[in-house]
């Protein structure tokens, strides 16, 4: 078994741990309780994942990319032409740490006290983020393990859809939920969300470079991550659409019509 094969399960293995150790946390009474949002709530949430334009724009380019056909293409010439990393050995190196960059990332941005004391939540949002990031994990593997597609580089059939993009960008979405709650200058904000998302493309990137996934697959891990971790962060910390003094248009289908509902959360 190649070493991209062998560090991917392994990555597996540390993410799982991290669940078991928050459950353990948890158990002891060290985190303060989990909120627990109602049904209408976390469908909410997933509608605001599913259509978020880092969501739904690479999970297009994901199908664009298939139907054409240009995925073996478009792999072999990153790995033939090394633009950014010079060697597929330090393509993979590259990925392992700009992903536990993303990751640590949002740890600490999480940590961040906000301007005005979130009280529990405060204590609640690594916990939550946290629980994202191995949420995004179990979901990808099990898709991975669905699908069994075959590597560029035939090391094993995991290739679909890349772990290391999903997780890289789940760190990214999760940073920027972070931020948003901080008083920040608007020009500071958008600089350090620009960042979180090019470390997490940059990841992503590395992974094709290293000849261990195809540009579908980052895509899709792309799409993965942020829909997961918007989804679990919204939806528990009541962010997003479910954020106070957020506005919601809703347009409710009927027998024989429709209704525009305007709602707003307090």
């Amino acid at each position: 078994m190649s070493g991209a094969g062998k560090g991917g399960r392994g990555g597996w293995r540390r993410l799982a741990c991290a669940g078991l150790l928050l459950m353990g946390l948890q158990g002891c009474g060290s985190l303060p309780s989990m909120p627990t949002p109602s049904v209408a709530e976390m469908k909410r949430a997933a509608l605001g994942a599913a259509t978020d334009p880092n969501t739904w724009l690479p999970a297009a380019g994901a199908t664009l990319i298939l139907v054409s056909d240009r995925d073996r293409v478009w792999s072999d010439w990153a790995r033939r032409e090394q633009p950014v990393f010079a060697s597929t050995a330090a393509a993979r190196r590259a990925s392992d740490a700009l992903l536990y960059t993303s990751l640590g990332a949002a740890f600490a941005s999480s940590l961040w006290p906000p301007g005005d004391s979130e009280g529990a939540a405060q204590g609640q949002r690594p916990a939550v983020q946290l629980g994202a990031v191995v949420a995004t994990a179990t979901a990808t593997q099990l898709i991975k393990v669905g699908v069994g597609r075959a590597r560029p580089d035939d090391s094993d059939t995991l290739s679909f859809p890349s772990g290391h993009a999903s997780a890289a960008f789940a760190g990214a979405t999760l940073t920027r939920r972070n931020l948003a709650r901080l008083d920040l200058p608007a020009s500071t904000r958008l600089l350090l969300d620009a960042g979180a998302v090019s470390l997490a493309a940059a990841t992503a990137w590395a992974r094709v470079e290293a000849g261990v996934h195809y540009p579908s697959d980052v895509l899709a891990g792309a799409a993965l991550g942020n829909f997961v971790a918007a989804f679990v962060n919204d939806a528990f910390l009541r962010e997003g659409v479910l954020a106070d003094g957020v506005t919601r248009v809703d347009v409710l289908l009927l027998r024989g019509g429709a209704v525009l509902q305007l709602s707003r959360h307090f």
